[in-house]
């Protein structure tokens, strides 16, 4: 706890007692809170943009801080005091200690909040000045249904003396909410942000945070302060979560801080009733714990019973509607009841008087049956306590006041802007409650708003007020006769009642009048040279009953820019400047509030203005008439030197009060707009122009030979103006062969430049990247040198002989590829093959890794850990290397043109390697595998043919076993290898005549249709073989679509499904896609698909068709999908054509639809430039072009051209009919109908086009805004 100074009223009444006459004296201000739409145009402001900050450094006691007052404190209560009250405070008050008032709730720190008696005569001091103080703004909101009941927490108490609030609450640092949590946990919630007005001093300081129930999910890294010291940001959070944050700054200013949070969903009323259940088992120690704490009374029940007679009487009351049964949440709610129906609120100044001295606050409220937030919630914490329901009192603010208007600043244009501001007079109190959701206790804390919530009650409204002026515009030297009349609805008299009149724009007391039997107060001003040009809004104030006039002083003004910032602007680094500077009455010498100012854009040294030069060119002056707002310069805006200048027009906040009679413009500062200088280079070798930035086609590209000549040329040109740019030097580059300087060259007056480039010995043979270069732009392009390349083995294979199990199972190869002037072919791909000796079979399948492929980037392949399968036949092998003209450039990852040029053929070459690689098996076991008599092949084709056999038949496989021991006894096992399904098994028998041969019968009655691999092994050794067999039957395919309806030339799809057979799905089976259109003709060439219109399903059978989208120029219409099965097999090793039964799906039905297209060529008025106004008379042309998808026209065509206003209600509209071009063309003469708009960026301009009522069918509608 801070320590506070006492005695700053004497006679004992400390500070803390004024914070209790403060929070009724802003209550009671709440009546300036009239009209929304005023409040919006005097305070609006700007969002500051959010600062990347960090926490999580060492805690340590800071110095406090208050929030700014708007004028000096004790200036402002002058306006308020007679002679009289002048004297009584001059005896016992500091004016700096006034100002401590406001401080005191919001240093961060939770003081002893003191309910205690306060002068009377203290009311009227703070009446009509503290509450209008700023506290703090929210933005980001959805919408302003959701914040009007939304609380704001700063300091919750939970010890109760009789006049005080006091929080035992210990406050420790606490972690800012990340955003990784935000989105993993709480994603849902809305994010909201807050603007604080601060004054800091130089070092550490700390500062209360308003926070929303129950956590104060502040997000890391989301505040931003100027003149912050980096990292210092420390979060802190006591017991009930009051939440202040600690803060170091370089310089003591005046600043806004921003910060974002959100809050948890809270359960309503209604669901935390049906949670709530009596607590009826032995309680928790939590709850028992929760209930001594916050259940106290002073000093306890029967004590405070006995001594406080009001009390007393109302307990016994209340008691008499709460049952045995009723659980704390039926409790809580029937105190607040009780208390809405008994008890009022204060509805003038002088019907309130808080607790005397040595009286009990809440006795005290009970007796004189009116107060105000802080005797309810008081009253309800003491009542629901002694009723054994655990509660808290809690002090902050909320959205609305005490009249329920929420003060909410809009910005149609920019709805990002809006905001909702909470000032002094926005604060409140309610409590918080423990309500047992288990019956041993455990439960929830929730908020329990007790002066609003179930029941509720209303301010009666015993008077009405009306105000008006005689004088309304004009220049000094009038005299304004300010006359307000006082009625009642309630015949209450209105004689003899004090009318305060204030000059509520410039904070300014005009005077007191008293009211006659009629109910009529006037007062004399003077329109003399103390008034400031501008309007001025009059409020007439009779305790909660007010009403306002407006009157505007004409007079000069000027209007004085003091800096742009930057001045000169590079459009490659940023957009953005500021302006800033100020509006001033020279007369009243005083700034003027709200006036709106135009930032004008000219070209230098000329009165010549660009049209919409910046997107904000409009500002309005704040409270202290400074203006400063960050702008985007259009980017239509050429580059150049120009002029700012800021006009004033006759406006504030927008409405013209004084247009055509009040105007100004300010100085000039120079603003120069800058970009880089953009060159297009139109590339070319040999006259061929390249491809960049489409991938390079090889056809195109030119092929060379050494000792021949290249001619690389390039045309430069401007991009800013699209002219030829001669006398520049331009640099070619050769990338592929060290990113070498070829040379330079200036370009001719045609902007050409070009050089002649030697190709030689050390140019690399294959795809060469060549570039040229203009300051920061290049173009690119490959050319080929038609050299050959071969292979220069180093080793391998190393060992040469290798086991194909066990230990030793592995060898090396090392090798280059090169030209033949032995340049490295860098960025190249080769593969490994392996060929048995004898037969001369291809066994590279038998790799392990199988058919293995390489890259490099250096031109050098170090092939290792080879190794070969368990089951390869233990023999000699013949092992090759083989390049096919892959050059991966797409591997290179400085390359700034990247692509993979793929089989040239003409660099293919082979190479064998001289030492042959041999396979041994140390286990010696051989397995000859034949079928029907044919051996087993490690490849099958359409020459080659794997047996196939139709359902039911019997496949005959045939086995030989050799191996050194004896084979009696031991099993041979035949696998399905797909199902990992055992066919059969034979066990050898005994005797030493044993030979290895076995057959295996097979019916094939439970074998699924489609492509089995057979395996063969014997006994527990690692040696197998391999065959494929085919089952011929029909097989199921099933597809589906994903969409049934698609948009050609931009909508996606996906097509699939499965292939199966007897409920096993199938694997190695080619299938096609085919579009059908209505007379079920083959129109696949529409299809664009992401793969093949052939794949290879997957091996679990299923399949996927991603198509990227149906071609544009496909009719729109009904077709349809459907999956063919040819009998085409593609697997590892055996690649088949019509081998199995076809079949196909059944058919997808798919609806293409025509998607149009609105372009828009623009709009006009005659015969006025719209930029000027919406004259009426004039004539407003739209006009624009409607094709298809396919950028083909549509003709005769009906479209609709309507204008709206900005909220969407129709001004006028217009049927129109495309041309034979697909050209429409609207015109509106602007009438009565638009006389609520005046400017063209008050309307919008929509086109449609619908396909009903052109009789067309499977066409999209469009739509689209003309900007």
């Amino acid at each position: 706890m801070s320590e506070l100074r006492e005695e700053i009223l004497g006679g004992g009444i400390n500070k803390k007692r004024v914070i209790g006459v403060v929070l009724v004296a802003v209550l009671l201000i709440s009546v300036f809170a009239f009209s929304t739409f005023f409040l919006s145009s005097l305070f609006g402001s700007l969002r500051t943009p959010p600062n990347k900050e960090k926490a999580n450094t060492p805690y340590e006691d800071v110095e406090k801080i208050a929030p700014p007052l708007p004028l000096d404190f004790l200036t402002e209560l002058l306006k308020y005091l007679n002679a009289s009250q002048l004297a009584k405070l001059a005896e016992n008050i500091d004016p700096q200690d006034l100002a401590d008032i406001i401080e005191n709730m919001n240093d961060g720190d939770v003081d002893d909040l003191d309910l205690s008696l306060f002068s009377q005569a203290l009311l009227p001091l703070l009446f009509g000045a503290a509450g209008l103080i700023e506290k703090f703004r929210i933005y980001d909101y959805n919408s302003i249904n959701e914040m009007t009941d939304a609380l704001w927490r700063y300091e919750v108490f939970d010890e109760y003396t009789g006049d005080q609030w006091i929080s035992s609450a210990n406050a420790l640092p606490f972690n800012f909410f990340s955003m990784g949590e935000y989105y993993s946990q709480n994603r849902s919630e809305d994010i909201v942000q807050i603007k604080m007005p601060l004054s800091t001093n130089i070092g550490l300081n700390l500062m209360g945070l308003p926070i929303l129930f129950p956590t104060p999910f502040i997000l890391e890294d989301s505040i931003y302060t100027p003149n912050l010291v980096p990292d210092s940001e420390i979060l802190t959070k006591d017991d009930f979560n009051n939440t202040a944050v600690n803060l170091e700054f370089n310089s003591a200013d005046s600043v806004n801080m921003t910060f974002e949070l959100f809050g948890s969903d809270l359960p309503s009323e209604q669901d935390i009733n049906i949670l709530a259940v009596l607590v009826s088992a032995p309680p928790t120690q939590k709850y028992i714990n929760i209930l001594n704490q916050f259940t106290q009374l002073p000093p306890d029940f029967n004590s405070y019973y006995a001594s406080q007679p009001n009390f007393q009487t109302h307990y016994d009351a209340l008691n008499s509607t709460i049952n045995s049964t009723d659980n704390a949440f039926i409790i809580a709610n029937k105190t607040r009841n009780y208390l809405q129906s008994q008890f009022t609120f204060p509805t003038a100044p002088d019907e309130y008087q808080s607790a005397p001295e040595g009286r009990d606050t809440v006795d005290w409220f009970l007796e004189q049956g009116i107060g105000v937030f802080s005797d309810f919630a008081t009253a309800f914490c003491v009542f629901s306590r002694a009723f054994g329901v655990a509660s808290r009192f809690v002090d902050g603010f909320r959205a609305n006041d005490l009249l329920g208007q929420v003060e909410e600043i809009t910005y149609p244009t920019e709805p990002e802007k809006n905001n909702i501001i909470i000032r002094y007079k926005n604060i409140y109190n309610w409590a918080e409650i423990y309500v047992p959701t288990d019956i041993d206790g455990d439960g929830m804390w929730v908020q329990f708003d007790v002066s609003s919530g179930a029941g509720g009650f209303s301010l009666p409204e015993a008077f009405n007020m009306t105000v008006n002026s005689n004088f309304t515009a004009g220049p000094r030297g009038q005299v304004a006769n300010l006359t307000a009349i006082l009625t009642s609805s309630t015949n209450q008299s209105v004689a003899n009642k004090e009318i305060i009149f204030t000059d509520y724009t410039y904070g300014v007391n005009l005077g007191n009048a008293t009211t006659d039997l009629s109910g009529t107060a006037s007062i004399l001003i003077d329109i003399n040279n103390s008034q400031v040009v501008g309007p001025h809004f009059i409020v007439a104030q009779y305790g909660l009953t007010f009403n306002w006039t407006m009157y505007t002083v004409y007079g000069d003004i000027d209007v004085n820019l003091t800096s742009v910032n930057p001045t000169m602007i590079n459009r490659s680094i940023s957009n953005s400047t500021t302006i800033q500077g100020f509006v001033n009455d020279p007369i009243a010498n005083q700034r003027v509030k709200n006036a709106t100012v135009v930032f004008v854009l000219l070209f230098k040294d000329t009165n010549i203005n660009i049209s919409f030069p910046f997107d904000t060119f409009y500002a309005n002056a704040d409270d202290t008439g400074n203006f400063n707002e960050i702008v985007n310069v259009n980017p239509l805006v050429p580059r150049g030197n120009y002029d700012i200048r800021v006009d004033f027009n006759g406006s504030w906040n927008f409405i013209p009060l004084a247009f055509g009679i009040m105007n100004d413009s300010s100085n000039r500062i120079a603003f120069n707009v800058t970009e880089p200088l953009t060159f297009k280079l139109l590339f070319s070798i040999n006259g061929q122009p390249t491809d960049y930035p489409n991938f390079p086609n090889p056809g195109n590209l030119i092929n060379i030979k050494r000792g021949e000549q290249l001619n690389l040329s390039v045309t430069l040109i401007d991009e800013s103006d699209m002219s030829l740019a001669p006398g520049e030097i331009v640099e070619f580059y050769d990338y592929t062969n060290g990113d070498d300087l070829i040379g330079t060259d200036i370009t001719d007056f045609f902007g050409s430049a070009s050089i002649l480039y030697d190709v030689g010995n050390t140019n690399k043979s294959g795809p060469t990247l060549v570039y040229a270069k203009f300051g920061g732009d290049f173009n690119y392009s490959y050319y080929i040198v038609n050299e050959s390349i071969v292979f220069n083995p180093i080793f391998g294979p190393s060992p040469s002989e290798i086991n194909r199990t066990g230990v030793g199972t592995q060898f090396d190869i090392l090798c280059r590829l090169i030209d033949t002037q032995g340049n490295p072919i860098n960025f190249s791909q080769m593969s490994l093959q392996m060929y048995r000796v004898s037969p001369f079979i291809d066994s590279s399948n038998d790799l392990n890794p199988s058919n293995p492929s390489f890259s490099n980037d250096r031109g050098i392949f170090s092939i290792t850990n080879m190794g070969v399968q368990t089951g390869t036949y233990a023999t000699n092998y013949t092992l090759i290397l083989n390049f096919n003209g892959n050059f991966l450039f797409s591997n290179d990852v400085n390359n700034p043109y990247k692509y993979d040029f793929i089989n040239l053929n003409d660099f293919a070459t082979l190479f064998v390697l001289p030492n042959q690689l041999k396979v041994i098996d140390p286990e010696n076991v051989n397995i000859t595998l034949a079928i029907e008599g044919n051996l087993a092949l490690p490849f099958y084709d359409d020459i080659n043919k794997p047996a196939r056999y139709n359902k039911t038949t019997t496949a005959h496989f045939q086995v030989n076993i050799s191996h050194v021991f004896n084979l009696e006894s031991n099993p041979v096992y035949l696998y399905d290898v797909f199902t990992n399904t055992l066919l059969d098994t034979y066990i050898f028998p005994g005797g030493t005549g044993t030979s290895g041969f076995v057959q295996f019968n097979i019916s094939t009655a439970s074998l699924h249709a489609g492509l089995h691999q057979i395996r063969v092994q014997y006994d527990i050794y690692n040696t197998i073989n391999t065959t494929y067999i085919i089952i011929n039957n029909t097989l199921t395919i099933d597809a589906n679509s994903n969409k049934n309806q698609i948009v050609r030339g931009t909508e996606n799809f996906i097509i699939s499904g499965s292939l199966k057979e007897s409920g096993e799905f199938l694997r190695g089976l080619n299938i096609t896609i085919i579009l059908l259109n209505s007379s079920y003709d083959d129109v696949s060439f529409y299809l664009n698909l992401l793969s093949s219109q052939s794949i290879i399903i997957n091996n679990d059978g299923t399949f996927n068709y991603v198509v990227n989208f149906i071609i544009s120029t496909c009719p729109q219409g009904e077709y349809y999908i459907r999956i063919d099965f040819n009998g085409s097999i593609s697997y590892t090793n055996i690649f088949l054509s019509d081998y199995l039964i076809h079949n196909s799906s059944l058919l997808i039905p798919l609806n293409i639809t025509a998607g149009t297209i609105i372009i828009q060529d623009g709009f006009h008025t005659t015969p006025h430039d719209i930029n000027t106004g919406l004259w009426e008379g004039d004539t407003l042309f739209i006009y624009g072009n409607l094709t298809w998808d396919n950028t083909t026209a549509m003709t005769n065509m009906k479209v609709n051209v309507t204008v709206q206003k900005l909220n969407g209600e129709l001004i006028v509209f217009n049927e129109v009919v495309t041309d034979s071009w697909g050209v429409f063309n609207a015109s509106f003469i602007i009438d009565q109908a638009w006389s609520e708009v005046n400017y063209v960026d008050e309307i919008k301009i929509i086109v449609y086009f619908d396909p009903g009522p052109n009789n067309l069918e499977y066409v999209e509608k469009n739509e689209l805004e003309f900007t």
